[in-house]
């Protein structure tokens, strides 16, 4: 019975839009790339970002692609910036 209800409350957080697929990365200065790390991407996981920063959301119109995913990590490819606070929030779906 209280498995039922663990899986009870977990639909309904699903069904509000309340799962954990989302973490915060800063985009590395000076790079064109930066790695991401989360047990939660695989090969075939979608990563979509937010930018939270008016530097973030300035690569983002430069331009920022992903590559390299695998099981554990993922590739952000964007253009160089010195800007220290480049911020998102990614969310990994798949």
């Amino acid at each position: 019975l209280e498995h039922r209800r663990m899986l009870a409350r977990a639909v309904n957080r699903l069904t509000a839009g309340k799962f954990n697929a989302a973490i915060d990365v800063r985009l590395e200065a000076n790079a064109s790339e930066t790695p991401v790390s989360d047990p939660r991407i695989g090969p075939g996981s979608v990563i979509l970002w937010m930018p939270r920063t008016e530097s973030a959301s300035a690569a983002e119109r430069a331009g920022i692609w992903v590559t390299g995913r695998t099981k554990g990590g993922a590739i952000l490819n964007h253009a160089p910036s010195p800007a220290p606070d480049q911020d998102f929030t990614l969310l990994i779906l798949g």
